[in-house]
Formats: structure tokens, sequence, C-alpha cells
């Protein structure tokens, strides 16, 4: 079992990255001095802590890559405050995305490989570091599923999705060892092979969970069947994201999901699988995920739900969900506070981020299931009546009985309430080719024209470029559509 540690390594160490160079040709000494984490597992494991600190950071889990996935779908706008929006973010939110300028895309594209920079070394180095066999194997499955976790994410964000393009369609610059330089971009196809690969060896050299309060901080074996799920979800492998999703099911079961009076998103609740430990030394304040929906006590609260969301959560008798909707900026009941500060003076952005959780997987095998795997519609019907049957408390009103098309529309309806900033978002729009509609009535007082902000779901804007930067540095292709 891995030792649950509050100890943070310090920052500095691990952003020791040149501005003025790009990320991919850096060498490990860029990154952090080899002689201080490579001749022990006890530093790699410090190396690997502080990595997932790195993960949680704004530039990615911790703000952009979650509120991107918010404000460029059709369930939440901004609110024009004296500081925000953002320009860069309006940029995203208004589709405006271009090769020379790509919102938060250059941050989010750093601070990933930062994140793989440190994973590699400690992939590369584990085994010759002195320590316990036992200490080496979890600590590399965790840097493993880590870094497949990672690439999953620069994928759905900077490589067209599988349904545009599959397997032939761009991919990403697949750096896997802390020695090399890699500038080409391998196909998509490569791409998910590369993450894929990294997950199962993950899975088959991590032990099994033990569920102690708090171990969910960590990627865990169940963690990474979670993650495989989405991923062949992503992959339109229908039939292994219903296995593994199946396979995390039957691990927690549905006495584990939240239910109409037990739905709240503490530290480290009865459907975490994996969340990332925010605490007082690596919180980001206002500018934390949190308080980007929250204006209470100081908060940002520069986004809020539309009223096609609020109508939404409506829609359930005593849906639980709908009970997160608080006052907002204007005054109207619109902000959708799922993340709340702990109550022991943490301050703002105190709180979890969830990554994985058993709602989801219920989720994924219904989707799956709805597309031909397994039970087909009879099965996918049962995983989502499982799930809505804990969201209201008139069940027998709302059961399920779709199938075909319509069916597929209840299971997306019912991610966009379930899954809500989470980092789904406008991902789902991506992943099944589904069209963006926002209507401008729903956009008012942004500080933008609200005109023309729907978009197709084969626009090149729905992904990020490669950043200019990346590609004058290194020569890398640019996205085509870029």
């Amino acid at each position: 079992m891995r030792i649950l540690k509050n100890t943070l390594v310090i920052l500095g160490l691990l952003s020791l990255q040149g501005c003025s160079e790009d990320v991919l040709t850096q060498t490990p000494d860029h990154v952090i001095s080899e002689k201080l984490v490579l001749n022990s597992v006890e530093k790699l494991d410090k190396l690997l802590t502080g990595t997932y600190n790195e993960v949680s950071r704004g530039a990615y889990l911790g703000r952009v890559l979650y509120k991107r996935a918010a404000v460029k779908g059709t369930d939440f706008r901004f609110v024009k405050t004296t500081f925000n929006p953002r320009e860069y973010e309006l940029i995203e939110y208004k589709y405006e995305e271009s090769a020379n300028n790509s919102g938060s895309g250059e941050a989010l594209w750093r601070q990933s490989f930062k994140a793989i920079n440190n994973l590699n070394l400690i992939i590369n180095n584990i085994d010759a570091a002195e320590g316990s066999d036992a200490a080496k194997q979890e600590i590399r499955g965790e840097a493993l599923g880590l870094r497949g976790m990672v690439y999953f994410d620069l994928a759905r964000t900077f490589a067209y999705p599988w349904i545009k393009g599959g397997a032939s369609a761009q991919g990403l610059p697949l750096k896997l060892s802390s020695e090399e330089v890699v500038v080409e971009r391998s196909t998509l196809g490569e791409t998910y092979d590369q993450i894929l690969l990294d997950l199962q060896t993950a899975h088959d050299v991590l032990p099994a969970n033990t569920w102690e309060q708090g171990s969910t901080q960590y990627l865990t074996k169940t963690g990474v069947k979670a993650l495989m799920a989405r991923v062949y979800l992503y992959k339109q492998d229908w039939a292994n994201a219903l296995k593994y999703a199946e396979e995390v099911i039957a691990a927690r079961g549905e006495s584990n999901l939240m239910g109409v009076n037990s739905y709240v998103f503490s530290d480290y609740n009865s459907e975490s699988l994996f969340e990332l430990s925010i605490t007082s030394q690596n919180s980001l304040g206002s500018n934390g995920l949190g308080a980007q929906f929250d204006m209470k006590n100081g908060g940002q609260g520069d986004v809020i739900a539309t009223e096609t969301f609020v109508n939404l959560l409506g829609a359930y008798e005593n849906d639980p969900r709908a009970a997160l909707l608080e006052e907002d900026k204007e005054g109207t009941q619109q902000a959708f506070v799922k993340y709340n500060n702990r109550s022991d003076g943490g301050g703002l952005s105190a709180h979890n981020i969830p990554v994985l959780r058993l709602s989801e997987m219920y989720l994924i095998a219904a989707e799956a299931a709805a597309h031909g795997a397994g039970g087909g519609d009879t099965a996918a019907q049962d995983y989502l009546n499982t799930l809505i049957e804990n969201r209201t408390t008139n069940f027998t009103a709302h059961q399920v009985t779709e199938t075909g098309d319509a069916l597929l529309a209840r299971i997306a309806e019912e991610r966009r309430r379930e899954l809500a900033l989470e980092g789904h978002g406008v991902y789902d729009y991506i992943r099944r080719g589904v069209d963006i509609i926002r209507p401008v009535d729903e956009h008012v007082n942004t500080g933008v024209d609200a005109a023309n902000l729907d978009i197709a779901a084969t626009d090149n804007r729905t992904i990020y470029p490669i950043p200019a930067s990346e590609v004058e540095a290194s020569g890398m292709e640019q996205t085509d559509g870029y």
C-alpha cells in the first residue's frame, strides 16, 4: 500500500524550464537535476508526488481544461466583470483560435509536457533506483498511468476526434524517454495505442485497491481501469469501453453511488476513483477551479449556467444536482457551485479536483451498450436507470424506456447533468460529432458580441492548434485546418 503523504516537492525544482526553449527539445536537467532524483526510490517517489501537483496546476486540470470544457459547450457562459473574462478565454469562448493565437492552448501544452518530462524521468530510471521492488512497481505503475492520462488529455484537446479521421488522423509527438528529442507527430492510432499501452502496463503492475480513505488521491488499479473505459469510449471501441466500465462497477457497485440525500462533493466521497489532492500548499486561491464558478468569499464567479442547463436540471423531481444552483453575479440562481471550499479556513478553491467518478462508469457502460456492446439497449437502459434512480424521488416518471438514437440522446443528456464542470462538456460534443448550438439570447452580458456562437463539430476550431511557439522552435507540423 502506498504511504499517503502530505509533503509536496518544492515547486521550484519542478519548474526549471527555460521559457525561450521548446518543451519537447529540452534535456532532463531543464526539468530537474538528475542527481536529486535518480538514485533512490524515495526521491523518485517525491518527484512523482510533485508531478501530481503539476497536473493540478491552473494551466492544466486546476483550471484551464475544466473551464475550457465548460464555456465552449452549451451549458455555461461568461459573466462580464471588471477583470474577467480574460482575453485569452474570450478567444476560446467565441472559437476564435488561430495558428498564432491559441488562447490557453500554449499554457496547457507546456504544462502537460512538463508533467510528461517528469514522468519519463521516473519511468526510465525507477528500475535501477535503490529501494524495494514493491515500491518500484507501484511508482512505475502510477507514473505510467499518469503519462497515459496526460497524453489522452492532449489528444482530445489538440487532435481531431476519432469519429472524424480515425486512426490515420494526425496525432501527437510521443516523447517517451527523458533523453530523446521528438518533433514528429504520430498518427492518432499510434497515439491511442501508446496511451492504452501505458494504461495497460500500469494496471498490470499496480497492486489491488485498499479503498482506504484518501487512497484515491493517487492513480490506483481501479482508477486506471476507469481511465481505460474513458479512453476506449473516445476511441469508439464500445466492447472495451463496456468491459472496463463494468469491471469498475463490479468493484464498487450501486451502493457507492451518491444519492438524492447524499449528493455532496466532499473530498474522497463514495464515488471517488481518482481525484487530485488540493491543500493549503498547492491551492490556487481565486485562480483555482472552484473560484471560477463561485462568487462567495471573493471568488471570481465569472462562469454561470445557461438557461438551457438550468432547465435540464429542473426536469427531475428533487434532483440534488439542481440544489447546486446558487445566486450569481447577476442576481439570478445560475451559479452552479459543485466545488465548495472546506470549512476549515483553507481559502478559495480549497477542494479536491475529481478526475474519475463511479457515476461516469455507469454512463460509459450505458453508452457503450447502446452502441451494440454487451446486452445492447436493454443493458444500456439498466445502467442509465440505476443512475437516474439515485437522482430523483420520482423514478417512475423518469425511467428510461427509449431505444436507439433516442436512448443515446438520453445518455448524452444525463452526462451533461452529472458530469458538468468535470472536464467533459464540449469534449462530449466533439467526440460524438454533434454541432454546438448556443442561442444568442442565453449569452447576454458576456462582454463580447454574442453573435455566431454556434460551431460545427467538424470545424478545426473545436480543437487547439499546436502552439505557434512550438511550431517555430521545433518545426513541428501544424494541425490540418490551421
